[in-house]
């Protein structure tokens, strides 16, 4: 995978986050955000994906693989 396709799903997975919960981003809170200075793919989408030496892209915020929590948002749709 690619860097741009690692950040293209973490933006589709910010899309699919504000769509189904309707909160603005800066009002949204990750059950997993250390503080809310913390960055978040869910609030900012392919700005904080990053990675892994393996490729696996992760929120680097608080490390969950994205590619699991947007299967785990498009079951929610």
């Amino acid at each position: 995978m690619t860097p741009d396709e690692a950040r293209a799903l973490g933006d589709e997975l910010r899309r699919l986050v504000l769509a189904r919960t309707r909160i603005p981003a800066h009002r949204l809170v990750c059950p997993r955000e250390r503080s809310d200075m913390t960055p978040c793919v869910a609030k900012d989408g392919g700005l904080c994906v990053v990675q892994t030496s393996s490729g696996t892209p992760i929120c680097v915020g608080c490390e969950v693989s994205v590619e699991l929590e947007l299967e785990r948002e498009r079951g929610k749709q």
